[in-house]
């Protein structure tokens, strides 16, 4: 690589969104500029219903609306995502700051724009190191369980916005909804019934037209009616005065005290950023064609989140709905979400008077029926019938979601999933193998019925073999060993599916040597892969195998370990021909 190209490289590196500007035409921009526009009216109400879920005033929504869709295009892999505020992670942060601080109040705000901070120093490092295998951990099945369950805590958390009713503050959200449900006697009947209003016209216009703007105008027709009817005077809550003119530089507080102990919470929010991220950037990819840099999507949204926090914005992500209305309306490149940012930036600097009397009924209405398309229960009762384990998983994850926090759920079940992962691993398969003679074709004898050659024993171990299961495989193996009434000379293990092996396992296959010289039966190994050979020669295993008895070919095996058996035996006493050689002998 000469100088210049090494240069052009590193420059990509740090701006990789030169690559996709270079050539850029007009015509490209009139596609981005159009999408841009169109999400941005789905973006701004969302950003204040989502900040209000959050625990924050809906301003701050806008702030991260402004700022993070730009920086998340430029530096992301995925043209046509558009990255901002979110509902799952909206109600994370709500989480996991309610029991350091007041939703709303001046610490709550600052350890919003703090956990920002640190969630995107995790993204950054994530894709700096290449470490986005990390996010093979995060089963379906858990990220299933845990959305369902989300979506019933969002739904819950809005319900008194949408009910007009007063209710305590509670870690748990079965307090909150046994406190709801107590409270509804006494629910404000305007509020519910803006509320109902926006709800029904949300989805009234989305069922009439998908491409209208249903959230926008649900919450113009509600404003219009509290300023009409005067109902703000009649106790219908508003969400009130917008600060104009854009977010003001901020450094987030750094306290020790306070980092520690909301770095779990802090993985855990990435975790479920990133799941949903990358979710959304395979929908898009398999139709654009895309190449998906996990990485370097790390970064970008690292970057999305680093610089956010010093704008006052709280954690973001990719968003799987304004994603599919920037790939239907025709977005190409990333130029569409920063024209979703400066449509925000506009709106900030010139259309926060129009916000005031936006009534939080209606944004909540706006937050349920966004939500109401994450919740799928039924999804998690059918992982059940196809995989108990995934089954298992995901109505934990659901129902903890419930009981506890939906973070602390999600954590358990990813580590359920690698524990049932775990398990499967520590108990493999061992499979007899023998020669159907109509078929012509080695198969499976269990599954088959099929008889085995009395002398030649052929298992397959279908998993590595390593310190979780060595042992109960080299157990296993003599298990089926013992079973057999037959005088078996030779034990042929296959080694094609066993692509791992550690000192572990050579220390339990040495045991299994001497085991079946006690018995009298040879040990013969067949297409053993060349990094278990190399484990083999540098534990000194080879030493003790039979380099004679390892055979690459099953034909080569049987032809050989054949010569070595009883003929007597197969004449007289085998009543099976089941190899080409039993002819010879027979």
């Amino acid at each position: 690589m000469t100088k210049t190209q090494s240069q052009q490289s590193m420059l990509l590196r740090f701006f990789p969104f030169l690559a996709w500007l270079k050539g850029y035409q007009i015509s490209t921009f009139r596609s981005d500029a159009l999408a841009g526009v169109t999400v941005a009216v789905v973006l701004i109400p969302q950003a204040m219903a989502y900040a209000m879920l959050a625990g924050l005033p809906p301003v701050y929504g806008l702030y991260a609306a402004a700022v993070t869709p730009l920086i998340g295009a430029l530096w992301g892999s995925l043209r046509q995502l558009a990255t901002g505020p979110i509902a799952i992670m909206s109600l994370l942060v709500l989480t996991t700051l309610t029991p350091m601080a007041e939703p709303g109040s001046k610490e709550f705000v600052e350890l919003a724009f703090l956990l920002a901070f640190m969630v995107g120093v995790l993204y950054i490092g994530i894709g700096v190191f290449r470490l986005g295998l990390v996010m093979s951990f995060i089963s379906h099945s858990a990220v299933k369980g845990f959305t369902a369950g989300a979506a019933l805590i969002i739904i819950a958390t809005q319900l008194p916005h949408f009910l007009g009713l007063s209710v305590s503050r509670h870690e748990y959200i079965l307090p909150r909804l046994v406190e709801i449900a107590k409270g509804l006697p006494e629910l404000h009947i305007s509020t519910t019934a803006v509320g109902l209003l926006a709800m029904g016209l949300i989805f009234g216009v989305q069922k009439l037209r998908k491409t209208l703007p249903a959230g926008l105008i649900a919450l113009v027709a509600a404003t219009i009616a509290i300023v009409v009817f005067e109902l703000h005077l009649k106790g219908v809550a508003i969400i009130g005065k917008v600060p104009s003119g854009l977010p003001h530089p901020v450094v987030p507080s750094f306290n020790f005290e306070t980092i520690s102990s909301l770095l779990g919470p802090a993985v855990v929010i990435a975790m479920v950023s990133f799941a949903e991220t990358y979710s959304v950037g395979k929908a898009i990819s398999s139709q654009t064609k895309q190449k998906v840099d996990v990485d370097q999507e790390f970064i970008g949204q690292g970057l999305a989140n680093l610089i956010g926090s010093f704008f006052q914005s709280y954690p973001v992500s990719g968003s799987f709905s304004r994603t599919a209305i920037n790939f239907t309306t025709g977005a190409k490149t990333g130029i569409s979400s920063v024209v979703s940012s400066l449509s925000v930036i506009l709106a900030l600097l010139f259309l926060t008077p129009l916000f005031t009397y936006i009534p939080k009924a209606a944004l909540a209405a706006l937050v349920i029926s966004a939500v109401l398309l994450l919740f799928h229960p039924k999804e998690v009762f059918v992982l059940w019938k196809k995989n108990r384990h995934d089954g298992i998983v995901a109505v934990t994850v659901f129902v903890l979601a419930l009981l506890t926090k939906p973070d602390y759920a999600l954590l358990i079940g990813v580590m359920m999933s690698l524990m049932f992962f775990l398990w499967k691993t520590m108990h493999p398969r061992i499979v007899r193998i023998t020669k159907d003679p109509e078929l012509n074709m080695f198969v499976n004898a269990d599954t088959f019925n099929k008889p085995s050659c009395p002398q030649i024993l052929q298992l397959r171990s279908d998993n590595a073999i390593y310190f979780a299961n060595a042992e109960y495989t080299m157990e296993h193996l003599l298990e089926r060993l013992d079973e057999q009434t037959t005088p078996v000379r030779f034990l042929l293990l296959n080694f094609e599916a066993v692509g791992f092996i550690d000192l572990t396992g050579t220390d339990e296959l040495r045991v299994l040597i001497d085991e079946l010289k006690l018995q009298a039966v040879r040990l013969a190994l067949l297409s053993v892969h060349l990094p278990v050979k190399q484990v083999f020669e540098s534990s000194g295993l080879l030493e003790q195998l039979n380099t004679e008895y390892m055979f690459e070919r099953r034909e080569t095996a049987i032809a050989n370990l054949f010569q070595d058996i009883d003929h007597e035996y197969c004449k007289k006493e085998c009543p099976y021909e089941l190899f080409h050689e039993c002819s010879t002998v027979k």
